[in-house]
């Protein structure tokens, strides 16, 4: 039979735990050996206040299956707090093998014109920002140690949603990130793999939706049916980087961007009309390719040595 994928020695982090999706993810890594610090400030989903209840559920439930975790109440918003979050796994048990990027909030809603500054920054701050904290925090150990799994979790409201603009925002720039860190680490041949997710389950936020939808979603979308694939991710085993997937529901898609030949005109000669009249070629998805990292975007033209940069810039 083939091998069990397990986590034995493996430390996780795990920020959002407390609930939903975050708890599904704590509590498989801990099935299959994993140590796991479990991150919750327990605040609302609309990012307001704190509750050490969540964090210290999701211990429990881990603890009484036989499995070692902590509860961890700092915020993700924060560079300090981010920093305070690994180092304490750290601390306690001397290395951070996996960081599952999964808080989140929804605090701006409504159309654009009528979210506030103050809201806009902090929807950043929680998804995207926390992400950066986190793993910023974490980086410098896996990469001295040349190992480390990173999970980023976005969402499917980058790709667009009537309500909220900072979310899908926030959301886009932690998919942003992952290309980045996961280039970075291959290019420097670091056994260091970063992807991310974009979940469909059954959560706190999804009351949002209203009542019909929340109920399909209970059935069909429990936070235990995107488990398995943010596990795969964080495995050892794990045989891809720079990813994207769509996960829930028992299923696992990948998200990919694509870049097209498109239309290229002379030296100086694109026009406006040139656009208009050769649209369907710019529209076309035919013979795109799936752009690994910025590089891949530009050499479509080869009229510039772009490999002279690669060092600087690429």
């Amino acid at each position: 039979m083939p091998e069990t994928m397990r986590f034995d020695g493996r430390v996780a982090v795990v920020t959002g735990a407390g609930n939903g999706l975050g708890r599904a993810y704590a509590l498989l890594l801990a099935e299959r050996g994993a140590t796991v610090l479990v991150n919750d400030l327990g605040g609302s989903i609309h990012g307001t206040g704190s509750d050490r209840g969540p964090a210290l559920r999701t211990v429990a439930e881990i603890v009484d299956a036989g499995g070692v975790a902590e509860a961890n109440f700092d915020s993700v918003a924060t560079g300090p707090g981010g920093a305070a979050i690994v180092a304490q796994a750290l601390e306690t048990w001397g290395r951070v093998d996996i960081v599952v990027n999964n808080a989140g909030s929804v605090i701006s809603r409504g159309p654009i014109d009528e979210n506030t500054d103050e809201q806009y920054q902090a929807d950043l701050m929680v998804a995207a920002g926390g992400t950066f904290f986190v793993t910023r925090a974490a980086w410098r150990h896996m990469w001295a140690r040349g190992y480390g799994r990173i999970v980023n979790v976005s969402s499917a409201a980058f790709l667009g949603m009537r309500s909220s603009a900072g979310y899908p925002a926030a959301k886009g720039a932690t998919w942003g990130l992952t290309r980045n860190l996961a280039h970075r680490a291959a290019a420097d041949h670091k056994n260091i793999k970063v992807n991310c997710v974009m979940p469909t389950a059954a959560a706190r936020m999804t009351g949002l939706m209203g009542d019909t939808i929340s109920a399909g979603m209970a059935k069909y979308y429990p936070p235990e049916s995107a488990a398995p694939a943010v596990a795969y991710l964080a495995h050892e085993d794990a045989a891809v980087s720079g990813e994207m997937f769509a996960v829930g529901g028992d299923h696992m898609r990948r998200v990919f961007v694509g870049v097209t030949p498109g239309f290229q005109a002379e030296p100086g000669e694109l026009s406006l009309e040139g656009i208009r009249d050769n649209l369907d070629a710019v529209m076309s998805t035919e013979n795109h390719i799936v752009a690994r990292n910025a590089m891949d975007k530009v050499m479509l033209d080869p009229r510039v040595p772009w490999q002279d940069g690669v060092g600087s810039v690429f």
